[in-house]
């Protein structure tokens, strides 16, 4: 089983609560009730999305937070990636090698990483509008 980090799933909770009604501006006080996550981790979440191109933000009374790309456009592997980015799977996957006793020899690496590779692809061919159903 793949688990992915906590904010990888707020973020892309964001993304189908705005993909709901692409052009409507939401504040991330509403964002954060109805994901049911605390308004300070959507902030944080808002930050990220935005930095990705993903979501565009407006500072105000009138501000908030829209999509910045239309949900069929937005395919959800280049996002886990991008938010997973510097996770290892498991130790030997890590940038320094990790501590590992296994690594000489070991074949389990090659099959975890396959089994990634996998799972990403899977989600390469998933769009946002995918996970919302018709009409979006």
């Amino acid at each position: 089983m793949v688990r992915l980090l906590a904010s990888t799933d707020f973020a892309l909770r964001v993304l189908l609560h705005l993909g709901v009604d692409p052009a409507r501006q939401q504040s991330t006080e509403a964002l954060a009730a109805g994901i049911g996550v605390p308004r300070n981790h959507v902030h944080k979440i808002v930050q990220d999305l935005a930095e990705a191109g993903l979501v565009r933000t407006r500072r105000g009374a009138q501000g908030g937070v829209l999509l910045a790309v239309a949900p069929a456009e937005i395919r959800l592997g280049p996002v886990v990636r991008r938010l997973e980015a510097g996770q290892a799977l498991v130790e030997c996957f890590r940038a320094d090698g990790g501590a590992c006793c296994m690594a000489s020899g070991c074949r389990l690496r090659g099959h975890l990483g396959a089994a990634r590779d996998a799972f990403l692809a899977t989600l390469d061919a998933v769009t946002l509008a995918d996970c919302l159903g018709a009409g979006q």
